[in-house]
């Protein structure tokens, strides 16, 4: 098993764990599955990737999946998101950053910089195209 994605906040002295899923199991499947992957991740976690933290130290788990079903809000303990939610909310953090001339994000995460080169431009913020420039007309 392997951890999917797994960071450190410094300032908040928490990690945050995503556990991301396209399956189309059963809940009950997904729950023992989710179950092991979280139980497995919290025992490692401290010993293999961040062996100068505390155990002490506050985790939060999130499972993403591609739905978030109306009354289903956890699993194995975790909170569960949509993707369409989590990037979401990732679009709308790198786009408080604003334009990169004023508050760039480092190149060490070029992902996000692309990001915010696209939603916010380089000096000021990019003007949208309308929708219909980029999708068919079929």
């Amino acid at each position: 098993m392997e951890i999917d994605v797994i960071g450190f906040h410094p300032q908040q002295a928490r990690i945050v764990h995503y556990e991301p899923s396209l399956d189309a199991m059963t809940w009950g499947i997904r729950e023992e599955r989710y179950e092991k992957k979280f139980k497995t991740a919290r025992k490692y976690m401290f010993r293999e990737l961040f062996p100068w933290l505390p155990t002490s130290t506050s985790v939060e788990q999130i499972a993403v999946f591609y739905n978030h079903p109306k009354g289903r809000d956890y699993i194995a303990g975790a909170k569960i998101v949509s993707i369409d939610n989590l990037m979401s909310e990732i679009c709308a953090t790198v786009i408080q950053r604003g334009p990169m001339i004023k508050n760039a994000i480092s190149e060490q995460y070029p992902l996000l910089r692309t990001l915010q080169r696209s939603h916010c431009g380089y000096q000021q913020v990019i003007v949208q195209m309308p929708q219909t420039a980029f999708t068919s007309s079929e």
